[in-house]
């Protein structure tokens, strides 16, 4: 009874750790999201956002009220995509996913919910995919590594559930939308997807199954971030 009741202790005392070294990650996460949304917040519309913005606005496209203009929120979304950060080997990467999604609804708030849905369900399909060909590809080159179709079988569904709750935070860059002709909402709105963020979750929420496993596949998040998104 003595033992088990050691073990629960230390139990609880690594996951103590591990929600306080997760909290800390997240934190400074924020921190950082904060200074670059600092940075890009008045950011001024550059030319080739000017003219896409026009044709846009010909097409009938229009922001909603107390929203920036579209040029403004094409130049931000510009500088997402620009916006850098080292990947584990030191190299530049982008930072950002960027995906535009669209929905069509009887109103536009409607439309705005569904059309961020959509985009996490893409940005998720997308994520699943690739993690999926990466663990084939690691079958199929490192039969030393002691994985087996049935293993990678067990880690894809156990990726599958966790990219879902790993894609949460999709902050929205553009938002405008349209009138159709019989009075619908036809909504378009392009998120950024924090890659940092996404890997830090993935890699902590998978943690347990790595370590069941024994194999640090830890690699394969930070490979598909860097070079398929």
């Amino acid at each position: 009874m003595k033992k088990i009741f050691v073990l629960s202790v230390i139990a609880v005392m690594v996951a103590s750790v591990s929600f306080a070294q997760s909290a800390k990650e997240l934190a400074k996460q924020q921190m950082e999201l904060n200074d670059i949304n600092r940075k890009l917040l008045n950011a001024k519309p550059v030319k080739e956002a000017k003219k896409e913005a026009k044709r846009l606005a010909k097409d009938g496209w229009m922001v909603p009220a107390g929203e920036k203009g579209i040029a403004q929120q094409l130049t931000q979304s510009l500088l997402y995509g620009e916006e850098l950060m080292m990947d584990e080997a030191g190299a530049p990467t982008k930072r950002f996913i960027m995906h535009t999604a669209m929905a069509t609804s009887g109103s536009y708030n409607t439309g705005y919910a569904a059309s961020r849905t959509n985009a996490m369900v893409e940005v998720a399909a997308i994520l699943k995919t690739e993690i999926a060909a990466a663990m084939q590809i690691k079958l199929d080159n490192d039969q030393s590594s002691g994985l087996t179709a049935v293993t990678v079988d067990k880690f894809n569904e156990r990726a599958k559930a966790i990219v879902d709750q790993c894609l949460t935070n999709a902050m929205p860059v553009v938002r405008m939308y349209r009138r159709m002709p019989n009075g619908n909402f036809e909504v378009q709105a392009r998120f950024a997807f924090d890659k940092k963020e996404i890997a830090a979750r993935l890699k902590r929420n998978m943690a347990a199954q790595l370590e069941e496993e024994g194999d640090k596949l830890n690699d394969i998040v930070d490979e598909v971030l860097k070079s398929k998104l």
